[in-house]
């Protein structure tokens, strides 16, 4: 179920609320890895208004970070969705 919340954050234009209602369906995995749950965020940010800043971001810290170990990427990039999900923010 979206909530009011999720409505004033999000537009949802088109078939962003079924995109939303498959990602709270998903959150609701009791086990969810770390890097599902990034995934689940980033999926949140293309529903924003503004969705191309959290693309840029992530390809921004990626670029500075091609030429370190694949594990060491992927940590920092992790990193990233402490800015893409705040939902005091909502």
């Amino acid at each position: 179920m979206i909530t009011p919340q999720e409505r004033r954050r999000y537009p949802l234009v088109e078939r962003d609320g079924e995109i939303l209602e498959a990602v709270h369906e998903l959150e609701n995995i009791h086990d969810l890895s770390e890097d599902e749950l990034f995934l689940l965020l980033f999926l949140r940010t293309q529903l924003e208004k503004d969705w191309r800043k959290p693309c840029l971001d992530l390809l921004r810290e990626w670029k500075t970070m091609k030429t370190h170990p694949s594990a060491e990427r992927w940590k920092r990039l992790r990193k990233l969705q402490k800015d893409w999900w705040k939902p005091q923010d909502m």
